[in-house]
């Protein structure tokens, strides 16, 4: 790993995500790249270029802070300010210096309030090509140790999303539990051996099990278990949308990052 995106709003969550970024970075060398977007959409007067002025100044002082606290962790970093939509000047970032992964914060959401506030980071989960980790609002850098991947025992997709999850498992020494969530139907010995013929060797030599879980959904069966044998963070496969796609789609990841308590780290599909 040689490059994180760290997006940043200049929030406390924000602040707290750093933290799983400095981190990551400690541990495989990278530089953090700190990225931040400020925008008026729709408005083209000469008072919005006064007050995109007064925007930009604030963001280069915020900056300035978040450099001083890169500095001083001793970590190789570099920083962004850029004007546009941050769902394009993240995936651009991504694409510009070749990331290896987006560490950002989250808010916790619910009903209206998910899909609004959600789709920037929902965005974000299914238009960048490498690993998003998504850190809550609030939650403080600690060791993982145990990681839950939710997994589609029948897809065929997921080779790219297992080595992403276990250079991530890897660089904690966690234990990764593959949990198939069942809903409404069932799932036959056949399927579970073809699974770990296909998984295994793969996640070899990381630690790891097998879960078949029941839920009502697989977002309840992934966060319930998870809370229950206190795993560190949770993991998913993100499907891979276009721009519009992933401003309007309510995922099971993109439900996963704004319910979960604890980490989440969103893994790219096979193309």
């Amino acid at each position: 790993m040689q490059t994180i995106i760290f997006p940043t709003d200049f929030s406390k969550g924000a602040e707290k995500a750093m933290e799983f970024a400095i981190e990551v970075a400690r541990r495989t060398d990278a530089k953090i790249i700190a990225v931040n977007a400020y925008d008026l959409p729709y408005a083209e007067t000469i008072m919005t270029h006064s007050l995109l002025d007064v925007m930009k100044k604030n963001a280069e002082d915020a900056m300035a802070k978040v450099a001083e606290k890169l500095k001083s962790a001793g970590v190789n970093y570099s920083t962004e300010i850029k004007m546009g939509n941050p769902i394009r000047v993240v995936k651009e970032a991504v694409e510009d210096f070749n990331a290896d992964m987006v560490v950002l914060g989250t808010k916790g959401a619910s009903g209206l309030e998910e899909v609004l506030i959600g789709s920037n980071a929902a965005a974000i989960l299914h238009n960048v090509d490498c690993p998003v980790l998504s850190i809550p609002q609030g939650k403080a850098f600690s060791e993982i140790n145990h990681i839950v991947y939710g997994s589609d025992f029948r897809s065929k997709k997921a080779d790219k999303a297992l080595g992403e999850l276990k250079t991530v498992a890897a660089l904690f020494d966690a234990k990764i539990t593959v949990a198939h969530v069942v809903v409404n139907y069932d799932i036959d010995d056949k399927i579970l051996a073809e699974a770990k013929a296909r998984i295994s060797p793969i996640l070899e030599p990381v630690k790891h099990e097998y879960e078949v879980l029941h839920a009502d959904s697989v977002e309840e069966g992934i966060l319930d278990y998870a809370a229950k044998h206190g795993a560190d963070m949770v993991a998913l496969m993100s499907r891979n949308y276009s721009f519009f796609e992933g401003l309007f789609r309510r995922s099971i990841s993109s439900k996963v990052a704004y319910h979960a308590s604890i980490p989440y780290l969103a893994l790219q599909e096979t193309r």
